[in-house]
C-alpha cells in the first residue's frame, strides 16, 4: 500500500512540475528566461546614462513640496537640467573647498540677516562683528548648516557659469564684423529676376518627363504606411479631487475666522499661486471676476469660496486699492490616476475580447482614425513621437498598444489597416515630375541668364541701360542708407553676405536664392567710427552667444524617454 502511494506521489509531483513549467512557458512566451516581459526600472536615459524610476519619484516629491503650482512637465525639464549640470561638473572636475565655503559665508550674510534690526549698529548699518558673533553661537548651528549646504551646492555651478562665460570671448576681428553688421550704411542698386518670370522660356517634352521619372524613380516611391484607430482617455481631476480641494479652502477660511490667524501668512503657506497681494489704483485693473468680489466686500471682510478656472479662491479686501487672494488648484490625485489606469487596462482587455470598435461603444468613447502614418512622418500630438514611430514600424494589424501620453490625455491605438509601399505610375504623378524638373531647369536658366547679364556689365553696359530694354528684370536703386542687419531681415543671409564683400562701385557675381536671382552693385559704403553707443550691440551679441552656448551645452544629445511605460 505504501509503495503504491509513493509511486502516485512521484506522479503527482511530476504533473505539478510539468504544469509549473508550462505556466512559465505560456506566461513568458517562448523566451523562457522572461526577459521579454521584464519590467523596466529606468524612466529615462540621458546621453546613455540611466535614471532609475525611484530616483525620479524622489526628485518629483521633493520638488513638488518646494514649489507649488508647477507641472510635471516643468519638473521633468528641471530634472534633466539638474542631471546635465551634475554630469558637466563631474566631467570638468569642479570642486570646492571648506575654506572657500567659509569665506563666502563669512562675507555674504543671508538677505534676511542682512536686513535684520538685531544685526545693525547705532547708525542703522549692518554690523559684521555682530554677524561673526552670531556665526560662532551654538544656537546658529541649524541655519548655518543649511546655509553651508546651499553654498556647497551652488558654488560649483557658479564656477562652471564663469567658465562658460569665458568661452564667449570674441576676437577684435569678430567685434569689427558685429559692429559693421549694425552700423555700416550702404546704398545699393540691384537687378533681380523672380524665378516665375522665366517659366515661359522653359519647354519640357513628354519624353524628357519620362526620362526624368526613370532616372529619379526612387524619389517618388510611397513608403509603407499604417492607419491607426485610437481612443482618448482624458486626464482630468475627478469629483473627489474637486471636493478635496474645496475642503482645503474651507479649512483655510476656518483658520482665518475661528483661529484668527493672519490671512497673508496663511496664504503664503497654502496658496498654489505666488501672487497673493493685489495693489491697484483703479478696480478696472483687476481681473473681471475679482472686480465683482472686491465690490461686494467691505474693508477687512473675507469672501466665500470663489470658483475659478482650475480651482478655488478666497479673497480678503484689506482696504481700497489692496486685496489678498489665496488659491487652491484642483490637481489630479494619485487615486484618480490609478482609476484612469484601471479603465485603460480594462478597455484594452475588452478590446481584445470583442474588438476595438465594440469596446469603444461599450465604454462610450468615440473611436477615431489617424491619417496614414509612416515611421518618418508621425504627426500626432503624443508626448513622445519616437515611441509612436516605433509602434508604427513594428506593430501588426489588429494589435492594440498604449497608453501613450498626450496633452492632458492618454491615447490607446490599434493598427486598423496597412498601406504597402507603392511605386506610382507615370501618369498618376506627372504633375509632380513636371514640377521637380521645371525647378531644375529654372535654376539652370536663371544661372545662364544672370551670367549673360554679368558679362554685359563687365563691358560698357550699366544696370540702368540693361533695365531699360530687358522686360524680364526688375531694377531698383532706391535702397539707401541701409545696414547689413536690415538686409538680413529683408533679403536673407546670403544677400547680406554678398553685399558685405563689395566695395563702392563693385558689382557682385550672380546670386541665386530659392525664389529669385540677383546682381548687386554697391553704390556707396559708409563705415561709422567706433564710439560708446556700439558697445550695446557687442554686449547684446555676446549675451546671445552665451545663451546659445549654454543651450548647446545643457541640451542632451539623446533622450530615451520611458515615461509611457510607467503611466507618467
Amino acid at each position: 500500500m505504501m509503495q503504491k502511494l509513493r509511486k502516485q506521489t512521484r506522479l503527482v509531483l511530476f504533473i505539478a512540475l510539468a504544469g509549473f513549467a508550462l505556466l512559465i512557458f505560456f506566461q513568458w512566451g517562448i523566451n523562457i528566461t522572461g526577459i521579454r516581459t521584464e519590467q523596466k526600472t529606468d524612466i529615462v536615459k540621458i546621453d546613455g546614462i540611466p535614471i532609475p524610476y525611484r530616483d525620479y519619484i524622489r526628485f518629483m516629491q521633493i520638488r513638488e513640496r518646494e514649489q507649488r503650482n508647477i507641472s510635471r512637465e516643468e519638473l521633468w525639464a528641471e530634472m534633466i537640467n539638474e542631471i546635465m549640470w551634475s554630469q558637466l561638473l563631474q566631467k570638468e572636475k569642479i570642486r570646492v573647498t571648506d575654506e572657500e565655503i567659509w569665506t563666502i559665508i563669512r562675507n555674504n550674510p543671508p538677505q534676511e540677516l542682512y536686513e535684520s534690526e538685531y544685526l545693525k549698529d547705532a547708525n542703522g548699518e549692518f554690523d559684521f562683528n555682530k554677524y561673526l558673533e552670531l556665526l560662532r553661537s551654538p544656537q546658529s548651528r541649524q541655519w548655518l548648516l543649511q546655509y553651508e549646504y546651499n553654498v556647497r551646492e551652488q558654488l560649483p555651478k557658479e564656477k562652471l557659469r564663469s567658465l562658460i562665460a569665458t568661452m564667449t570671448w570674441v576676437s577684435p576681428f569678430e567685434d569689427s564684423i558685429l559692429v559693421a553688421l549694425q552700423t555700416t550704411k550702404y546704398d545699393i542698386s540691384l537687378i533681380s529676376i523672380p524665378l516665375f518670370r522665366l517659366r515661359r522660356s522653359i519647354q519640357i517634352s513628354e519624353e524628357e518627363l519620362e526620362e526624368y521619372f526613370a532616372k529619379h524613380a526612387t524619389e517618388f516611391i510611397n513608403p509603407p504606411a499604417k492607419i491607426l484607430k485610437y481612443i482618448i482617455f482624458e486626464k482630468v481631476p475627478s469629483y473627489d479631487d474637486t471636493v478635496e480641494t474645496r475642503e482645503t479652502m474651507e479649512d483655510f477660511i476656518m483658520r482665518i475666522k475661528e483661529d484668527e490667524e493672519d490671512f497673508l501668512e496663511v496664504a503664503k503657506e497654502v496658496s498654489d499661486d505666488s501672487i497673493i497681494e493685489y495693489r491697484f489704483d483703479d478696480v478696472s485693473e483687476l481681473p473681471s471676476y475679482l472686480q465683482k468680489v472686491y465690490r461686494e466686500l467691505k474693508n477687512g471682510e473675507l469672501s466665500g469660496i470663489v470658483e475659478v478656472p482650475g480651482g478655488f479662491e478666497v479673497v480678503q479686501k484689506v482696504h481700497s486699492g489692496l486685496l489678498y487672494r489665496a488659491k487652491a488648484n484642483v490637481y489630479i490625485s494619485p487615486t484618480t490616476l490609478g482609476e484612469i489606469h484601471d479603465q485603460i487596462m480594462s478597455f484594452k482587455e475588452t478590446s481584445q475580447e470583442i474588438g476595438f470598435d465594440s469596446a469603444g461603444a461599450e465604454f462610450g468613447i468615440l473611436v477615431r482614425k489617424t491619417p496614414p502614418l509612416t515611421t518618418n512622418k508621425t504627426n500626432f500630438p503624443v508626448r513622445n513621437p519616437a515611441v509612436l514611430a516605433e509602434h508604427v514600424s513594428r506593430t501588426k494589424k489588429g494589435e492594440v498598444f498604449g497608453p501613450l501620453a498626450g496633452f492632458e490625455s492618454y491615447y490607446i491605438f490599434v493598427v486598423d489597416s496597412i498601406i504597402p509601399e507603392s511605386k506610382p505610375i507615370f501618369e498618376d504623378i506627372v504633375s509632380n515630375i513636371r514640377a521637380n524638373l521645371e525647378r531644375e531647369r529654372l535654376n539652370e536658366a536663371m544661372a545662364q541668364y544672370l551670367g549673360d547679364l554679368r558679362y554685359q556689365l563687365q563691358g560698357d553696359q550699366t544696370m540702368e541701360a540693361i533695365a531699360a530694354t530687358d522686360t524680364f528684370i526688375i531694377f531698383r536703386n532706391d535702397l539707401k542708407n541701409i545696414t547689413l542687419a536690415d538686409m538680413v531681415g529683408s533679403y536673407g543671409d546670403k544677400f547680406a553676405g554678398t553685399v558685405a564683400r563689395l566695395e563702392p562701385q563693385q558689382v557682385s557675381a550672380p546670386l541665386l536664392t530659392d525664389w529669385a536671382g540677383y546682381i548687386i552693385r554697391c553704390d556707396q559704403k559708409s563705415p561709422t567710427l567706433f564710439d560708446s553707443t556700439m558697445i550695446v550691440y557687442l554686449q547684446a551679441k555676446r549675451q546671445t552667444r552665451l545663451q546659445q552656448l549654454s543651450q548647446n551645452i545643457f541640451t542632451p544629445k539623446e533622450i530615451e524617454d520611458y515615461r509611457d511605460e510607467f503611466f507618467e
